[in-house]
């Protein structure tokens, strides 16, 4: 008798981790993208506000601001601020969601469609096998009766 070498409370250790294939040429161009799509015009509206900014506080106007006119916009902007870090912090978090997200997806779309590429060939050759049995009965009637079609005529003519 051959000796147990684990007993039953022991639990077997998990499998490696799936290594993610990544295919070098579509990665390329998906940092070409992001450079373009997204990190010029990015770079291009925080260029504009940065210049937008420094031409507001140029001191051209100085002397006509009295400092309640600067309370009153501060009070006036204040709402649409908080509104506009909480929209930023919302869109900030949707980022974050989507590259864990699309770092992850693609192994598992893989498999999903690995999975209903085996389904749809079971389904076919379970289909196939249906139609089979089911034009062999059609085919095997349809030649009993030419068989009798034929009898019938054999025995018309002899009689």
């Amino acid at each position: 008798m051959a000796a147990q070498t684990t007993s039953p409370n022991t639990v077997a250790p998990a499998p490696p981790p799936r290594p993610r294939v990544r295919n070098p040429h579509t990665q390329a161009r998906i940092r070409r993208d992001v450079l373009w799509q997204i990190g010029l015009p990015l770079g291009l509206a925080v260029a504009a506000a940065l210049t937008a900014g420094v031409l507001l506080i140029l001191p051209g106007g100085a002397p006509a601001r009295s400092p309640w006119a600067d309370v009153s916009l501060i009070l006036l902007t204040l709402p649409a601020a908080v509104l506009a870090v909480l929209v930023l912090a919302l869109i900030v978090g949707l980022i974050v969601a989507l590259y864990f997200v699309l770092r992850e997806l693609p192994v598992y779309f893989k498999l999903a469609q690995d999975f209903l590429a085996v389904a749809s060939y079971r389904v076919q050759t379970g289909a196939a096998k249906v139609s089979d049995v089911i034009l062999s009965i059609r085919s095997a009637a349809a030649g009993a009766q030419r068989v009798a079609k034929d009898l019938r005529r054999v025995v018309q003519r002899g009689g």
